[in-house]
């Protein structure tokens, strides 16, 4: 499935400063979702959103949202058995 064709809930934790409590909002749709990081990503906030239902994170490259992939440590995860079809977990 395409990421165009994701129409679901999005977790977006915003900051200023890494020093400073964020705010927590939420998303519907990856087209909404992303328009809204991007506006946000550029008015200077620190973004991080996460995908509810799968508890994947995703980042802003070069304007669009894409999905964190794991590193190879995480791969070896996945040859046990415990995989995560190759995308980070947002809170791992």
């Amino acid at each position: 499935m395409g990421l165009s064709n994701i129409s679901e809930s999005f977790y977006l934790y915003l900051w200023r400063s890494p020093n400073v409590p964020g705010t927590l909002y939420l998303a519907k749709g990856f087209e909404a979702t992303e328009a809204l990081c991007r506006g946000l990503s550029e008015d200077g906030y620190i973004v991080k959103v996460i995908q509810m239902r799968t508890d994947t994170e995703f980042e802003l490259r070069e304007g669009r949202l894409c999905p964190i992939i794991a590193s190879s440590s995480s791969q070896d995860s996945a040859r046990e058995g415990r995989s995560n079809h190759g995308i980070r977990p947002a809170f791992a």
